[in-house]
């Protein structure tokens, strides 16, 4: 009996060491777990701020103008936003495993951009090239930025150059075009005057016809230097036509005819007008609207032989005013009427200058209307005449003009 009651109380000691140890371990493993659940919520939490960060900055990105590229450490494309689409011609988006960065963006000088950014010995993180890319009939100038970011990989940004380039050979070919157009009436005048000073002897009726055509040259060049600190204004000018006054274009139209009958007259051209009797209202600055209805009237006067028919028509709309100016001219090719609104084109050289035209009319006309907020354009025909018109938006006929 009492090696019965020893052994009990020995089997109730070992349960109770074996019920500490198991509730110790129990304790252990309940507070390891919460150290892994705590790992686990920390984890989560760094992997949403993180997928929010990036999120963000796909938000960010997707709104530039600039195409990014990013790249990892190997070179793989793994991410691009919207811009890098248009301008480099990428997928909308990124599909399966990332890309070699040449499969995607085939071109040698990047090649070689990555290449100088990798050796050791480099001097920069950034390196920078500019590249032409075909795009339909025109050419699009890319400035293409590459930048090393250590361990995380690479950032490529890509900007369209294509409007500033197009702009600098604009700005060009118009320097080039004003020297040679202010050189012309220069040298006439200086030929002229040399003449007259080494030749004191010289006939009255000869002497009167030198100073005649220094009289023509520099009412040339006068007119010229007009043009150009016109268009210099329309340049400089913003903000449209809010910050104009409404203006009557069918007084302004009906005055300008009056002006330039007797020039019709001369030519022996029959000048015929259609315009409404009330007040055709536009906003508008009127010395602005005076010189495109001006410009479109005296250039078909211009370049319509003799015996021909130079129309005006005004009409509108509830919302629009057209202004159509048809003549039974020389006529325009197609390639003429792309061009003809540019700066200093002439369809003939030779003939526009003996005419008095300084090439920029009709563009004063087109930076006029667009800045207005209208549209201009020309239909033509060889040997059958041309037909200019404008559309401007018109305003409520209760306005009065200022």
């Amino acid at each position: 009996m009492v090696a019965l009651t020893t052994a009990l109380s020995l089997l109730a000691g070992a349960l109770a060491v074996a019920a500490i140890v198991l509730f110790r371990r129990l304790a252990a493993a309940r507070e390891a777990g919460e150290r892994a659940t705590d790992g686990l919520l920390r984890v989560q939490q760094d992997l949403r701020l993180r997928s929010t960060e990036a999120a963000r900055m796909r938000a960010g990105t997707s709104a530039l103008d600039e195409g990014v590229v990013l790249l990892d450490i190997d070179q793989n494309v793994v991410d691009w936003n919207r811009a890098a689409s248009d301008l480099a011609g990428l997928p909308e988006r990124r599909q399966g495993n990332p890309r070699r960065v040449e499969d995607l963006l085939p071109w040698g000088q990047l090649e070689l951009a990555l290449e100088d950014l990798e050796r050791p010995d480099r001097d920069t993180d950034a390196v920078r090239f500019e590249l032409a890319e075909p795009a339909g009939e025109d050419e699009r100038n890319l400035l293409v930025r590459v930048r090393s970011l250590g361990d995380l990989g690479f950032v490529i940004t890509i900007h369209d150059q294509s409007r500033i380039r197009r702009l600098e050979s604009m700005r060009r070919d118009f320097v080039a075009n004003v020297s040679h157009e202010l050189k012309t009436p220069l040298a006439a005048i200086k030929g002229f005057v040399e003449t007259l000073r080494d030749d004191p002897k010289m006939p009255g009726s000869t002497r009167k016809r030198f100073l005649e055509r220094i009289s023509t040259q520099s009412d040339r060049l006068n007119t010229l230097v007009g043009d150009l600190l016109t268009l210099s204004r329309l340049d400089e000018t913003e903000g449209g036509a809010e910050g104009f006054q409404p203006c009557d274009l069918a007084l302004v139209t009906k005055e300008t005819i009056r002006d330039l009958t007797s020039l019709a007259e001369r030519k022996g051209l029959e000048l015929s007008a259609s315009i409404p009797d009330g007040p055709v209202f536009v906003r508008a600055e009127r010395e602005g609207l005076r010189q495109v209805v001006s410009n479109l009237v005296d250039n078909a006067i211009k370049y319509t032989p003799e015996a021909g028919v130079v129309a005006v028509q005004l009409r509108f709309t509830n919302v629009q005013v057209r202004l159509e100016v048809a003549d039974t001219g020389i006529g325009l090719s197609p390639e003429d009427q792309d061009r003809v609104f540019e700066r200093f084109y002439r369809v003939d050289r030779a003939r526009s200058r003996e005419l008095g035209g300084t090439g920029l009319g009709l563009s004063i006309v087109k930076n006029t209307v667009r800045g207005i907020g209208g549209e201009v354009g020309v239909h033509s025909a060889m040997g059958k005449g041309s037909t200019f018109w404008v559309t401007l938006p018109r305003l409520p006929t209760d306005s009065s003009a200022g």
